[in-house]
């Protein structure tokens, strides 16, 4: 036979000892002896205090097990949970109902070492740096000098606390404060409290509450340094696109005939390839490469791009090796690879006759076929010193007529039916 849990087995003894007396009881009774009839009453007087007492340790021990399995529950949620704010809501919620607390809030050290509110239930943050809340401030430096949680079962007679305003004030019995500790090393504290007529703290909770405390600084930590993380991450973000607005904008200012073409042509790239359905991380990669688009013309000379004059044979086959600068250029840029496509393959052809590669329909990525209508649209519809701009209408009829030769008929299609 197994061994019960400690909790059933205590339970178990005190019904054994119940029975054991109710058997007296009985064999008391068959005796018929007068005399017994007063033991008899003071036997069963005992068997009522015994399951009583059975009762109220039963009842203990399904309310600590209710704790600590949704303590368990606690753990998961705010350790699955990213972002400070959100983390510190769930702690805080979790433990006011996990002690069935009125109030409670939760401080950080900031990096000057100083206990800062972070969030509060059942009072103003602000509050908590009035006179009244001496009691909780007089806790909260007690835990965070010596490490260790703080208990009070009945705060109006505890010396510790003798003469606070607070206790007085807001009649307060029991007080819960543990500190929020990562590696030995404090970073905030939690605190909980009742008033009398909302029932007290028992010693168990101070071993739950430390429990709680353990996971819950854990979660914040890692929720700390995942903020710290997307804000280094945004800003490194931030001046990724500073640099490549400022490369785009250098080409422009080197090629006045195409100023602007650029800035268009992503635009409308990004709103043709939305309406394919590509979303996320890909438009953002789509994004990019339709910006750098003609990066690697920075390779080509002056003489030759600027030229106004018919180019040569061996000046157009120079010209054409720019997708091929902008791979080179852009490859060592680990940021910047998922965007190659639109800069290696916006030359390319569908039925196979591009450059720099000559990729046929679909071995040309699907970005670079998106790009590739879009480019044509803004070159021929836009104004140039030597003409003026096409009739819309009829650039349509002409990347229709090119569908299936020059440019993917399906994004084509796509292309037509926007706005």
């Amino acid at each position: 036979m197994s061994e019960l849990p400690v909790e059933e087995n205590v339970v178990h003894q005190i019904s054994e000892i119940q029975k054991s007396v109710m058997q007296a009881m009985l064999q008391l009774a068959r005796t018929n002896h007068p005399q017994f009839t007063y033991v008899n009453r003071e036997l069963g007087a005992l068997v009522n205090t015994i399951a009583t007492l059975k009762d109220n340790v039963q009842a203990h021990f399904n309310s600590h097990q209710k704790k600590v399995e949704a303590l368990v529950g606690v753990g998961s949620t705010i350790n699955s949970t990213l972002g400070l704010k959100r983390v510190l809501e769930e702690v805080m919620d979790s433990i006011i109902a996990l002690m069935n607390a009125e109030r409670g809030f939760l401080m950080l050290k900031d990096e000057s070492g100083v206990m800062i509110p972070q969030i509060a239930r059942g009072m103003a943050q602000t509050d908590l740096l009035k006179d009244s809340f001496a009691i909780s401030n007089s806790i909260i430096k007690r835990v965070a000098d010596t490490g260790e949680a703080v208990l009070t079962t009945n705060a109006q007679e505890d010396p510790r606390f003798d003469q606070q305003a607070s206790i007085a004030a807001y009649h307060l019995l029991s007080i819960l404060c543990a500190p929020l500790k990562v590696k030995d090393v404090l970073i905030g504290v939690i605190y909980v409290d009742n008033r009398a007529q909302s029932g007290i703290f028992h010693n168990d909770d101070l071993e739950i509450i430390s429990s709680f405390s353990n996971q819950a600084a854990v979660a914040i930590e890692n929720a700390r340094l995942f903020d710290g993380l997307k804000s280094s991450n945004e800003e490194l973000q931030i001046a990724y696109q500073a640099t490549l607005q400022g490369w785009v904008r250098a080409l422009d200012l080197r090629d006045k005939e195409t100023e602007g073409h650029t800035q268009r042509v992503t635009s409308l790239t990004l709103k043709l390839a939305t309406a394919m359905g590509i979303e996320g991380d890909d438009l953002t990669h789509i994004e990019r490469g339709a910006l750098l688009h003609d990066i690697g013309k920075m390779a080509i000379p002056d003489g030759i791009l600027l030229k106004p004059a018919s180019l040569t044979p061996e000046e157009r086959a120079l010209i054409q090796k720019h997708p091929v600068y902008a791979f080179e250029m852009l490859s060592p840029i680990k940021f910047l690879q998922p965007a190659l496509d639109i800069p290696y393959c916006h030359h390319e052809k569908w039925n196979g006759t591009g450059y720099p590669r000559g990729l046929k329909a679909e071995q040309i990525p699907l970005a670079a076929r998106i790009f590739a209508v879009v480019d044509v649209w803004d070159a021929l519809v836009s104004d140039r010193p030597y003409r003026k701009g096409l009739d819309p209408k009829e650039v349509k009829e002409k990347i229709k007529a090119d569908a299936g030769s020059h440019f993917d008929p399906r994004v084509v299609d796509v292309f037509l039916r926007l706005d």
